[in-house]
């Protein structure tokens, strides 16, 4: 069975969907020790205007969450676009 571009493409937008997702929850997790540690509340932990010792992975996990929502939309597309 040979598999089509369109085909490589979607499982592309999949793996590079994964691959942020991975990213994000490893760096949830580090985040959310750091505040443990640092006795911090939710929401003066997660402000990078309040939180510049981790502003820029604040910062990144936010991208992590746009590049995630976009990657889908690219995949659901292609869902739509391709015949049943």
């Amino acid at each position: 069975m040979e598999i089509s571009a369109s085909d490589r493409e979607l499982i592309d937008v999949m793996r590079q969907h994964i691959a942020a997702k991975a990213e994000l929850e490893s760096l949830k997790e580090q985040l959310e020790a750091a505040r443990q540690v640092a006795g911090e509340a939710i929401g003066i932990f997660y402000d990078p205007r309040q939180n510049a010792a981790h502003a820029a992975d604040l910062q990144r996990a936010h991208r992590l969450r746009g590049e995630m929502a976009s990657l889908m939309q690219r995949a659901e597309a292609w869902g739509r676009a391709t015949p049943a």
